[in-house]
């Protein structure tokens, strides 16, 4: 075929040829935005909404999914997924004709997700309904999960694919917001779904801007996200945990290369851009730390820049290099997938022993190997030895600096043998290993006065705490469990009376050392009166677990990369405060793009 266009191909180029031209270059990125400089408070808030409505031309609801294939791929160089749809639910890869009908597992499918559920709303696929900066690719199934619960942070809750859904916790800002002179904190109530880490800035950033854009009154139908009003006091549109939320995870996750492609492309199908993904900084000065200050675009980098570094810079001229793992954007803007688990930075908190977490998630090649730390060193081979310099505390991990590599250490974890695991619950119909002269009734013990019912030996330089689940039996007298370890009597617990089942928890505050068994004896009972226990849970950190076999490189199944083999080597290196996964002489980050 000529290289020039057909002439039945000539409307398609055109219209090519014309988006192609809609997409304002970086360095008209400035006079784009010039009507926000010299703005503050509602004047600002007006000159921004404006910038949010250039070029804006409505492609419905049926045109998403054609727009996802220019604004939602993975790039050419991804591992395993290039050009197919970026899901930022599931991380599945997904081809075009993926769509959602059914679906009974993570994915199956992908659908079309308001990140702002049609129901705060009131509905529709007009208008807001089909702007396409907050109607995104998701996999079906955890889109089904997340329904229209809100954004939080969820208190413990149940975790798919590395997003969460349950009771909601509490969240604190580490900078001044609109809802503050300070830094703030709030609690938050009733159940929430909480993206992926590595996401939720893009989540945060796609609501401001379509917030920010539409203005809608009627944004605070079935939520307590929105406030409805569009000024100072009423924190532009958002209620006061809102802000203090989206401003956290707009500071601890920054703009990554991810959503300046997609800005950019939204721009070809849509027409607008979302000014927070241009200027992250801006956001600053309708909910943050410069709220109600007038605007010096100047001072301002966009992420167009050469200077900004995707997924580091905050976007502010004077602080937008890469920074040491001691800040919070590499604290908490790292992640590291490690078999479809999340293993991050921010999860071991300061002064905290790495090795003693976690127990999950698990390495790329072995079921028993756990995470241990981070040392300059790549290990020849498999040692028995832990390396020379092994930084397990976040508090010791020194400056990252561009001519040194920092190696990821794995671990093989491995039961001692006759000793407790570090989480043992004991039932009465399986009390292997224990010794007693307790009787069994049903489903627990019987523990007369004077009888003992002892343990297998536990470490207990380990032990952490012990809960028994017990009741009382023949009558209503009170009776007393004592717990010893050894030579040590732990605590004297006494039990409610009648046949009400409870549950005990002792925690350790001794110094104890050594193998020995736990006995539990019943104390203070009269005749044919005593405690009937139905299971005894013990509880230690790293508990009869020995650790060998380091190594800084896996073969084998990469789920973190994809789900495919592998045969040439890969490892895992820190570099420059990001976490990066190295094949062969080729170099990716934790989206799976090539960087080297």
């Amino acid at each position: 075929m000529k290289k020039h266009c057909l002439t039945f191909l000539a409307l398609l180029c055109a219209a090519q040829m014309v988006l192609a031209a809609a997409v304002t270059t970086p360095a008209n990125i400035p006079s784009y935005y010039s009507a926000v400089d010299g703005k503050s408070g509602s004047n600002l808030w007006s000159a921004v909404s404006s910038v949010t409505n250039k070029g804006y031309s409505s492609i419905g609801y049926s045109g998403l999914y054609s727009a996802y294939l220019k604004t939602d791929v993975y790039p050419a160089d991804s591992v395993g997924k290039a050009g197919k749809i970026w899901d930022m639910y599931g991380e599945c890869g997904f081809s075009s004709g993926d769509k959602c009908g059914s679906y009974s597992g993570v994915c199956d499918c992908y659908n079309r997700e308001h990140s702002i559920p049609q129901s705060w709303w009131g509905g529709g696929t007009g208008g807001i309904g089909n702007d396409i900066f907050h109607v995104l690719p998701t996999d079906g199934k955890i889109n089904g999960v997340r329904s229209n619960y809100e954004y939080g942070e969820v208190n413990g809750g149940t975790n798919w694919n590395g997003n969460k859904y349950g009771s909601a916790g509490s969240w604190a800002t580490d900078k001044k917001t609109i809802a503050t002179a300070a830094n703030e904190s709030v609690n938050g109530s009733g159940n929430v779904f909480e993206p992926k880490n590595q996401y939720k800035g893009d989540w945060a950033r796609g609501i401001l801007g379509v917030l920010v854009k539409w203005q809608q009154s009627n944004l605070t139908t079935s939520n307590n996200f929105f406030s409805g009003t569009y000024t100072a006091s009423g924190y532009y549109g958002l209620t006061k945990k809102a802000v203090v939320l989206l401003m956290k995870w707009h500071r601890e996750d920054p703009v990554s290369q991810k959503e300046i492609d997609r800005n950019n492309g939204i721009q070809q199908t849509q027409g607008n851009r979302n000014p927070f993904i241009d200027y992250p900084y801006l956001a600053e000065y309708i909910w943050g730390e410069h709220a109600g200050e007038t605007v010096d675009m100047a001072k301002l980098m966009p992420s167009t820049d050469p200077s900004f570094v995707p997924g580091v810079s905050n976007g502010w001229r004077d602080s937008s290099t890469p920074v040491d793992p001691h800040s919070d954007v590499i604290r908490h803007g790292v992640t590291w997938s490690v078999n479809g688990e999340e293993l991050r930075t921010d999860s071991v908190e300061e002064n905290k022993n790495i090795t003693a977490l976690p127990a999950e998630p698990v390495s790329c090649s072995s079921e028993s190997n756990v995470f241990m730390g981070w040392t300059d060193a790549p290990i020849a081979g498999i040692q028995n030895e832990a390396p020379e310099t092994l930084y397990k505390l976040i508090s010791d991990f020194p400056e990252v600096t561009a001519d040194v590599t920092y190696y990821a250490v794995f671990a093989q974890a491995t039961e001692q043998a006759g000793a407790a695991p570090a989480t043992y619950t004991y039932s009465a119909d399986s009390k292997e290993g224990w010794t007693n002269t307790a009787t069994t009734k049903g489903s627990y013990w019987l523990l007369d006065q004077g009888k003992a019912l002892t343990s297998p030996s536990v470490d207990l330089s380990g032990l952490n705490s012990i809960q028994v689940r017990m009741r009382t039996y023949g009558g209503t007298q009170y009776d007393q469990l004592q717990v010893a370890a050894g030579s040590d009597v732990l605590t004297t617990i006494e039990a409610t009376s009648g046949s009400t089942m409870n549950a005990y928890e002792w925690t350790n505050t001794q110094s104890l050392s050594g193998n020995s068994p736990i006995t539990f004896t019943c104390s203070n009972a009269g005749s044919g009166k005593g405690i009937g226990f139905e299971s005894v849970t013990i509880n230690a950190t790293g508990a009869g677990v020995t650790y060998s076999n380091y190594l800084t490189s896996c073969d084998g199944d990469h789920t973190d990369i994809e789900n495919e083999h592998i045969s040439i080597p890969t490892h895992k290196i820190m570099r420059d405060g990001q976490l990066l996964i190295v094949i062969g002489d080729q170099i990716y980050n934790i989206m799976g793009q090539k960087i080297q």
